[in-house]
């Protein structure tokens, strides 16, 4: 399967997932441990090459399975949900960064919020 080089940068492999009712999904991950000790995931939409339920529309149980997967700590976790440019003249394709914070019941995430980012932003957390 093949990836937009533009999105190598926040995404170092495909990470499967299931999405509504179950379907097979996949999104990009990138997993960086920052030196505060904190754990920063990247969750990149692949449009096309997902098969099934988009990042958005299952954010919450998807984050949790990242967080499982990593042994991260729910306080130790940062989630960004990112979406790449389509070099579309439509504005809603161009790229976006969103935090998304969760409450956490003791088995798994919540009530996302998300909050927009800044490419730059963005990277300067991977640095942290």
């Amino acid at each position: 399967m093949e990836t937009n080089p533009a999105f190598d940068k926040y995404m170092d492999y495909y990470f499967d997932y299931l999405g509504l009712w179950d379907s097979p999904s996949k999104c990009g991950l990138k997993l960086v441990k920052r030196k505060d000790g904190k754990t920063l995931a990247i969750a990149t939409e692949i449009y096309r090459q997902n098969p099934g339920t988009p990042v958005t529309e299952v954010v919450a149980p998807l984050a949790t399975q990242i967080l499982k997967t990593s042994n991260e700590t729910p306080v130790n976790f940062i989630f960004i949900e990112h979406t790449p440019d389509l070099r579309s003249k439509l504005a809603f394709y161009g790229e976006t960064f969103d935090r998304v914070g969760f409450d956490w019941n003791g088995e798994c995430f919540t009530n996302p919020s998300w909050t927009r980012l800044t490419k730059e932003q963005v990277d300067k957390m991977m640095e942290e």
